[in-house]
């Protein structure tokens, strides 16, 4: 699809903006992207999830010096987001891009780097690490669960191995004033489990959505890491007040997105369908609409010619279904739902309660994007800026939604042949 259409693309983009790129440099760039997320899925597929016995130290020192990256991941990006706001705002620095009104991506010069992809990316092991930290703790259910051996490995980052609270540390073998401190704070922090659970998950999550919705203004990127993050507390055990809270702290926040003029003008697109707003929706049914049964066939696409905004990103839906029609959507559809299923029976089949958390991450990422874009294009919700998984052309996307497959493949191995009920995994 992207070979088919990125010639007309790119001669718009030309014309648009004065250019003289090459009509084939999106089919090539994305031959490139193909084979680095090729070679991420390899690479997340062999990474050792488990500790084999018998590993030296230095195999050892490696395990203790990853067991922060899912904090690493996480805070790196929001990092990386707060440098790209701030330069935004003041000095453009050089290696950050800007377009359509909003600083998202990383210049590397040979390759771009969106910043969205990588907070999902470090919110996916984060939220996962605290939630099992806290559900291995009773912080669901109430009651402290037996603690299981588990192996160690690179993406799990942590040892789950928690010193017995009857155990209280004696201030007097602390030096000082500041020993007796640190003391104390430790003293909090282990009454306080719940609220220091939700203090990092509510203050994470709400930094992460802050930064993509109002900095990148990119609320489409921040509605799948809101799906995950909500995926793994409900896979936790969380209580309904929990989500009621969530709820209504995200309707305020809507609110608060809808205070920027081009979402109140993609909105008004959505209820007001005949609207100067609604362009890009419009064309989007009519390129699905004129598609018919089987579509208007290889080449010969109207709406990609300059009609359909975004043809070769966010709407490669629509133009799926302008060239192969609705039998052809069907199947792409088909493909989806065998994918989706597949990793929801991974998570139900894996042992270890880390590893499901990241497999039932991994599949409201991908979920999260089929929805919101197929939803968008076809006009059942306000059209929003987000990629098709594994069809729309974008390298940081397409890579990163190989390394997460492959990291379900990987988790795979590790699985019994029928589902496991909770009991059963601890």
């Amino acid at each position: 699809m992207v070979s088919i259409i990125g010639p007309s693309y790119t001669n718009i983009q030309n014309i648009a903006y004065g250019r003289n790129d090459d009509p084939n440099q999106a089919f090539k760039s994305q031959i490139l992207y193909v084979f680095l997320a090729f070679f991420a899925m390899v690479f997340f597929l062999k990474i050792p999830l488990k500790q084999v016995s018998g590993e030296g130290v230095k195999h050892k020192k490696l395990l203790n010096m990853t067991s922060k990256m899912p904090e690493i991941l996480m805070f790196g990006s929001l990092i990386l987001c707060l440098i790209m706001y701030i330069s935004s705002l003041t000095v453009k620095l050089p290696f950050v891009r800007c377009a359509l009104g909003a600083c998202r991506w990383l210049n590397l010069g040979f390759f771009q780097l969106q910043a969205a992809e990588l907070v999902k990316f470090g919110a996916l092991f984060y939220f996962a690490k605290i939630c099992t930290e806290y559900r291995e703790k009773g912080g669901f259910s109430g009651k402290k669960e037996q603690e299981t051996t588990r192996g160690d490995g690179v993406l799990r980052n942590i040892r789950y191995n928690y010193q017995n609270r009857t155990k209280t540390t004696s201030v007097k073998k602390q030096k000082g004033k500041i020993g007796e401190f640190t003391a104390g704070i430790k003293g909090i922090l282990a009454k306080t489990d719940g609220r220091v659970f939700w203090l990092k998950f509510i203050l994470t999550l709400g930094a992460a959505v802050f930064f993509l919705v109002v900095a990148q203004k990119d609320l489409g990127s921040a509605l799948p890491l809101i799906a995950m993050a909500l995926a793994m507390l409900l896979v936790s055990g969380a209580r309904l007040k929990y989500f009621l809270t969530i709820g209504v702290a995200g309707l305020a926040l809507a609110v608060l997105a809808l205070s920027s003029p081009h979402r109140q003008e993609r909105l008004r697109g959505f209820l007001q369908g005949d609207s100067s707003n609604a362009y890009h929706i419009n064309n989007a049914l009519i390129a699905i609409g004129s598609g018919g049964l089987f579509g208007v066939g290889i080449g010969n696409n109207v709406q990609t010619a300059g009609y359909l905004p975004e043809s070769i990103t966010d709407s490669m839906f629509a133009v799926i279904g302008e060239t192969i029609g609705f039998v052809g959507i069907s199947v792409v559809l088909l493909f989806y739902y065998m994918l989706l299923s597949r990793i929801l029976k991974v998570a139900d089949c894996t042992k270890d309660s880390y590893y499901q958390m990241v497999t039932v991450g991994i599949f409201a990422w991908l979920a999260g994007h089929v929805v919101v874009n197929i939803a968008a294009m076809t006009g059942l919700v306000p059209l929003t800026g987000i990629t098709l998984p594994l069809l729309s052309k974008g390298g940081t996307s397409l890579i990163l939604n190989m390394a997460i497959i492959g990291l379900v493949l990987n988790i795979s191995q590790y699985t019994m042949r029928a589902d496991l009920t909770d009991a059963e995994r601890k």
